[in-house]
Parts: C-alpha cells; sequence; structure tokens
C-alpha cells in the first residue's frame, strides 16, 4: 500500500472507496486498532485482523479455513462449523476469498467501475453540490479517467529502487562503512519479504496469525521508506535516530529538488526578467534567442548532423556561431517538443514551478501572458529560474502537473460550477457573449453555450482572438 495516497489529504483512496480512514486502516495494517474501537473483536485474548471479502474463487470454505474465525471456550469448534454451514450467513460468502492487508483494498479498487459511479451518481451530486461543497471527490473520479490510470495502481507491486548515486556508502576505515538512511530501510524491506515468503511457500502449516503479523511489518516498512513517522511511530536506529524516508529526501527547503536543483547553477537552466508578453498563448512562453540558443545548444547540433548539415560538432558549432538562418528554423521545431520549467523566487504557493511551450523572442527577457497568475512575476519584474527537462517522457511529466491551463490551478476555480448549479447561459453569437462577460453576467471561466457558425467570421479583424479554448460539459 502506497501510503501517500491513503494518509496524506486529500486521501484518493478514501475518496474512490468512500469508506472511514479508520477502516481501511485496519484492512491495510491487518487488525483493528482497539483504541478506536469500542468493542474490539478478541480470540484468545489477542484481536483479531479485520477481513474483506475478495473476488470468487475455486476454493470454498473449508474447516480448516473456518477454524480460527469459530472458537469458543464452551464448545469445541469442530462442533460448531457444521452449524455455521448451515445458515445464511454462510451463503453471503460462499465461493469468495477473505483476505486482508494492501492486497484487500487493490481488490476493491480494482472492483470499481468510475464510469458507472459517475454516470448513476451525477444528478445526485449536482444536488449536493447546491447544499454545500463537495471538496475534490468528483474531479478526482473523472482525473483517472482522463489520464487512464487504474485506481488499484496506487497499491504496489513492485517497489521503486533509487539508483545507487543517490543512495551512497562510504568507507571510513577497512572495518567501518557509513551508509544512506535508505539503504537500511532497503534492507529490512527485503529481509521482511524473504520472511513472509518463506512462511508462505516453504513452510508447513503455518499459523495465520504468524502470516499476518510478518505483513504487517513488511507494510510498515514499507511506509518508512516512503514517509516515515506518517502512521505513528517513526523507525529508528540503534542510536535512536530517526532514518530519513524519500520524502523527507525529497521535500522542504533541505530536500534534493530545492537545495541541489533549484537557485543553483544546474546544466540545461537559466535565469532572466520576466515581463509581460501579451500576444503569447497562455500555455506559452517567449525565450530569448541568446538563452534558447545556449540551452538547446546540444539538441541543435544533433539535429544538424542528423540531417546532413552539418558533418562533424565542429562544423554545427560554427554555423551556430555564425547565426544561420537554419539554426533557428532547426531551434523553433526543437523547442515544440521541449517544454521548459519556470521557477519563482522566492516561492509563493505551490503552484511556483509551471511548465511552457517557449517561442524565441528578441531581447533578454523571459516573456508571460499576464493572466498567468501563479508566476506573480510580469508585474514585479521578478527573476525567474528557467530549466530544461531531459527526460524522454518530459511532455508527460509537464502536462498534468504544471500546465497552467490546467482548470484547477485558475484563481477563480470555484467561479467555474457558478452555472453548473443551473442552466447554462446561450447566446448567439459572439457579440452576445463579449457583452454578457463585460456586464459582468459571465467570467472567463464559465461554461456557456455558443451558436457558432463556421461559415462565416463572427469576429472582427480587430477582436480576433489569440487564442480559443473550449472544454465539454460531458463528463470526459
Amino acid at each position: 500500500m502506497h501510503v501517500w495516497y491513503l494518509k496524506r489529504l486529500p486521501s484518493y483512496i478514501v475518496n474512490l472507496l468512500d469508506k472511514p480512514l479508520n477502516e481501511l486502516e485496519d484492512l491495510v495494517y491487518c487488525g483493528p486498532d482497539e483504541r478506536k474501537l469500542s468493542r474490539p473483536i478478541f480470540r484468545g485474548g489477542r484481536s483479531y485482523p479485520n477481513f474483506y471479502f475478495a473476488r470468487p474463487i475455486d476454493k470454498k470454505p473449508t474447516f480448516l479455513r473456518l477454524r480460527g474465525l469459530l472458537e469458543y471456550e464452551i464448545q469445541p469448534w469442530k462442533y460448531r462449523i457444521p452449524i455455521f454451514f448451515t445458515t445464511r450467513s454462510f451463503d453471503t460468502f460462499r465461493n469468495r476469498e477473505m483476505s486482508t492487508g494492501g492486497g484487500s483494498i487493490r481488490q476493491q479498487l480494482a472492483n470499481l467501475d468510475l464510469r458507472m459511479i459517475i454516470d448513476y451518481s451525477l444528478v445526485e451530486w449536482k444536488e449536493l453540490e447546491e447544499e454545500e461543497s463537495t471538496g475534490n471527490e468528483w474531479e478526482d473520479r473523472k482525473h483517472f479517467i482522463r489520464t487512464n490510470i487504474e485506481p488499484k495502481w496506487m497499491v504496489l507491486r513492485l517497489l521503486p529502487v533509487l539508483p545507487p548515486e543517490l543512495r551512497p556508502i562510504y568507507h571510513i576505515d577497512e572495518d567501518k562503512l557509513v551508509t544512506s538512511d535508505i539503504n537500511e530501510i532497503y534492507r529490512r524491506i527485503i529481509y521482511r519479504n524473504n520472511t513472509l515468503t518463506d512462511l508462505l511457500t516453504t513452510s508447513i502449516a503455518t499459523p495465520e496469525e504468524l502470516i499476518i503479523s510478518q505483513e504487517k511489518l513488511l507494510q510498515e516498512a514499507v511506509d518508512a521508506l516512503l514517509d516515515n513517522g506518517i502512521c505513528g511511530q517513526p523507525m529508528r536506529d540503534d542510536h535512536n535516530r530517526i532514518y530519513k524516508s524519500l520524502s523527507d529526501v525529497i521535500e522542504g527547503k533541505e530536500g534534493r529538488v530545492r537545495e541541489t536543483l533549484l537557485g543553483k547553477r544546474v546544466d540545461y537552466s537559466g535565469r532572466s526578467v520576466i515581463v509581460v508578453g501579451p500576444s503569447l498563448s497562455l500555455h506559452r512562453c517567449g525565450l530569448p534567442r541568446e538563452i534558447a540558443i545556449e540551452l538547446f545548444q546540444a539538441f541543435v547540433i544533433r539535429d544538424l548532423i542528423r540531417k546532413h548539415l552539418a558533418s562533424n560538432i565542429g562544423v554545427a558549432k560554427s554555423q551556430i556561431r555564425k547565426k544561420k538562418p537554419i539554426v533557428w528554423e532547426i531551434l523553433q521545431e526543437i523547442l515544440d517538443d521541449h517544454p521548459v520549467l519556470l521557477n519563482r523566487a522566492p516561492t509563493l504557493h505551490r503552484l511556483g514551478i509551471q511548465a511552457f511551450l517557449p517561442v524565441l523572442v528578441e531581447g533578454r527577457a523571459i516573456c508571460l501572458h499576464p493572466l498567468v497568475y501563479p508566476i506573480s512575476a510580469p508585474t514585479q519584474d521578478m527573476l525567474s529560474g528557467l530549466y530544461v527537462l531531459t527526460s524522454g517522457n518530459r511532455r508527460g511529466i509537464c502536462v498534468n502537473r504544471y500546465n497552467p491551463c490546467n482548470r484547477r490551478n485558475y484563481q477563480n476555480e470555484d467561479n467555474n460550477y457558478k452555472y453548473t448549479k443551473k442552466k447554462e447561459p446561450f447566446f448567439c453569437n459572439a457579440y452576445d457573449a463579449i457583452g454578457a462577460y463585460r456586464q459582468k453576467r459571465i467570467n472567463l471561466g464559465s461554461p456557456l453555450w455558443l451558436r457558432w457558425r463556421l461559415d462565416q467570421r463572427v469576429i472582427a479583424a480587430r477582436e480576433a482572438p489569440i487564442e480559443i479554448h473550449y472544454e465539454s460539459l460531458d463528463l470526459l
């Protein structure tokens, strides 16, 4: 179980399954918390874990599988189980598998049909919106569908391993080693996982309590790797020092991103003043030619050689120094597929880093559309850091996380739903829509119906829009 999606706010797993957090924690950690339950379940003086009825399987419940659930002090279990088989309760889980731990959560997430949930609950959700705020639960479900993300992926089947450079081991003396905290947590995970595997495969007649206890220990070790201390008592070393988890390494001012990358001179990065560029689209930024040719020089050299416009690296660099027209054409083609990150310093909020598609401009200042409020720089002449993504999945990283055109990032997000509670306004032409906007009956984010005639020019040339952006009122 990935603890970020369960314990952090908003809890995506809680929102999707629509269950209390303490109930899901009982499943993940293989047992109810006696401090939270008024009447805990005991068997032999010990609390017994919660179970979830998972998918149908071929094996039916047998005497041995039900032995641990039906132990009584008055009568032996072998006299109670036959009676249980004749009751109606037995029919509820015939041909079903009982599971606990992260596997039960994964199965519940896999059984979700988000499209069907949205279709059946659309009317009820709109009525609920009129009474009170519904938060992001509705948008979360739509986001999973739009991005083709399966909810069951929030439960890990494979654990990511950092490269050795990020978790080094140093030799101090011949018999002394200094290692990263991540290595120690990885060691515990491997040891507990191997122990659980041995209990499930090699051991014969292993007590169920021992297997469940080992699953809980493995889950706690994974939690310590992802975010140590988020679930209560943090994992410590022999000197009572708290281990640093992946979250501690990444987040905060002393994290790897802010301390090592942002604000420092690193490869494929630059810095310049931001000015207003009203002719730009909302998702684009103006990149000065001098900065662009320096940052993307390696890419330009590669394309010059690939297109047989230069025989070697030296000839390609000579063409770049002479600033031939073909160099700028190739550079613009490269920019169309290489989004850049702009980082506002000092950071004001979580939207201080956003991605833009660059276009070449004259001068030495970075140009931005004045409506890009999260950067908060065009009216202040603030400096901004510029970073080029060299990853192969650079476009996928930027689109869903840092795109300023993402509807969630608008400052007037709450106003976007103003007309969804009622009937959306409709206009016969663009002039009526512009008039309604000037009368403040609608805003830039309001959904509306507009009769658009493709065979006529409904907007004069002097009022031609820079960009037309529309979003369907459909669910996707």
